[in-house]
């Protein structure tokens, strides 16, 4: 296979697994939306309070801070192939002659920390999302369960 070609196969590649960690991002997104609605209507629409309320909305929490957890656990795997992957190809790149080598420059320019910059990483900015998430969950229940023992609930 001549450098080229394999090359273009390790772009390809590269895409596709940037874009299955968008669209993992975005199937875990809705999950816990499900989640955050079943909620809702639990609490509200069924009118569930007190123990009843705990016991039925319990598992609903413990579930999607297990999802959570899950969907950063992907997001940091996929990050680690992924910089395997752009190691690759900026290798590639210092043995073609005649490259612009673009994803060299694009690693020193964005990703590389330097004088007066930080690393930047997409998949770090998508892995605060199920963490913040995780802290909405255990507020969320915290609430829950300070309401239904002041009896608000």
């Amino acid at each position: 296979m001549e450098k080229f070609d394999e090359y273009k196969l390790a772009c390809e590649r590269t895409q596709k697994l940037s874009e299955r960690r968008q669209a993992t991002s975005q199937t875990y997104l809705t999950i816990n939306t499900g989640i955050f609605g079943a909620i809702a209507f639990l609490v509200k629409d069924l009118g569930l309070g007190g123990l009843s309320l705990v016991v039925t909305i319990s598992p609903l929490f413990i579930v999607g801070i297990l999802i959570c957890i899950i969907w950063l656990s992907i997001i940091l795997n996929l990050e680690r192939i992924l910089n395997w992957h752009y190691r690759q190809l900026r290798e590639l790149e210092g043995t073609m002659r005649g490259s612009i080598k673009i994803f060299s420059k694009e690693n020193r320019e964005f990703f590389e920390p330097g004088k007066g910059k930080r690393k930047f990483s997409f998949s770090m900015l998508e892995a605060w999302l199920p963490v913040i998430l995780i802290m909405v969950y255990i507020v969320y229940f915290m609430g829950t369960l300070f309401a239904v023992g002041q009896n608000l609930i």
